[in-house]
């Protein structure tokens, strides 16, 4: 069950069922309360999230070449280049190619080739169970309620200030996979019947034909895996200002219910390795760092429970969940961002009144 939706049902059923609201009995607030709050507590924030995309990196040191007739082409697997007749006839034969599978002996013959490259589409996750924080809070009862149902239960409102400071800390060090894509590009022979492989022309020649201008298509060639590591490391600073209802459900114990405004300054650190194996073909490696400060509005919604000790001190226990934006950075092709969707803060504070 998640605990932001069990925290809620059990306040929720306290309050409805609770033996003080049955028949006439009536919960009252002090005759005078106390108008300013101050708080302190340990606050952790359960639930977040970091994402690492991009990752996946793998250039092959060629580059498809625009399709025609007299030009240079490499290839992972071998090249068509112009020769010493500067490809008399639309043919060339300075060629060469490493495998027997290039050659289709179909309608005439043909030699295939391949440039392949990654899609740098790997992605990582990693949940934080929780991480370490703190909040300092003022509260100042702004009086009764006068709202229907409500007016005689007790019920108080307030405004409510707070800073709240989290460290946070998260690593990932999964095996991934990357897509990877190969652009093909298909020479024909005429007819040629080509050496067996591996085999490689020259530009002075002479040696066997083949056609200089070639016909071409990009396939998906399957997953490459990804090793590494990705770090995100981040200061959550973060000011609140909203307001909060009391309503007495037992005569140890006020339910609260708050909502309002929030600011936060992320100010976080990134940094990456990362290793491409593309079979056949070798592998690819890079990494990068980023940093970044940022400052991420938000609202935030939270339900709680007040306990009185004696006049002047009491405990709250709350979980408060805020939503706000992603904090994103990014290095080399890659990025990583911080999510606050599921992530909630569960606080036990000390409240002393004056």
């Amino acid at each position: 069950m998640n605990p932001r939706t069990s925290l809620l049902s059990v306040l929720l059923l306290v309050a409805c069922h609770s033996p003080t609201w049955a028949g006439d009995a009536v919960i009252t607030a002090p005759a005078d309360p106390s108008r300013w709050k101050l708080g302190m507590g340990y606050a952790p924030v359960f639930g977040l999230e970091a994402g690492f995309g991009g990752l996946g990196r793998f250039n092959s040191p060629f580059t498809p070449q625009p399709v025609g007739g007299g030009t240079d082409y490499d290839y992972d697997d071998g090249f068509v280049h112009i020769d010493s007749s500067g490809n008399l006839g639309g043919t060339t034969w300075n060629w060469g190619y490493q495998n027997d599978s290039q050659y289709n002996p179909a309608n005439g013959g043909s030699v295939r080739y391949g440039i392949t490259n990654s899609l740098a589409n790997g992605y990582a996750e990693e949940r934080d169970n929780a991480e370490v924080g703190v909040e300092l809070f003022a509260c100042y009862d702004m009086g009764g309620v006068n709202f229907a149902g409500l007016e005689n239960r007790g019920a108080r409102w307030g405004l409510r200030g707070g800073f709240h400071y989290a460290r946070v800390g998260i690593a990932n060090h999964d095996s991934v996979l990357t897509g990877l894509g190969t652009t093909n590009d298909v020479f024909p022979l005429g007819g040629v019947i080509p050496p067996l492989a591996p085999y490689s022309g020259s530009f002075g020649g002479p040696g066997p034909l083949i056609g200089d201008s070639p016909v071409r298509s990009v396939t998906n060639a399957g997953t490459a895996p990804v090793t590494g590591f990705r770090e995100l490391d981040a200061h959550l600073s973060t000011v609140e200002f909203g307001a909060y209802l009391d309503l007495p459900v037992h005569p140890m114990v006020h339910m609260r219910l708050e909502a309002g405004l929030s600011a936060m300054v992320a100010s976080g650190k990134y940094n990456f390795t990362s290793t491409t194996t593309v079979a056949g073909l070798g592998t690819g490696n890079s990494s990068g760092r980023d940093s970044r400060t940022e400052m991420l509005a938000g609202i935030y919604l939270g339900i709680g429970a007040h306990i009185p000790i004696d006049e002047s001190w009491s405990l709250l226990i709350s979980g408060r969940y805020q939503m706000r934006d992603d904090f994103e950075l990014g290095s080399n092709g890659t990025n990583a961002s911080l999510s606050f969707d599921s992530a909630f803060q569960l606080s036990t504070a000390i409240v002393y009144s004056f």
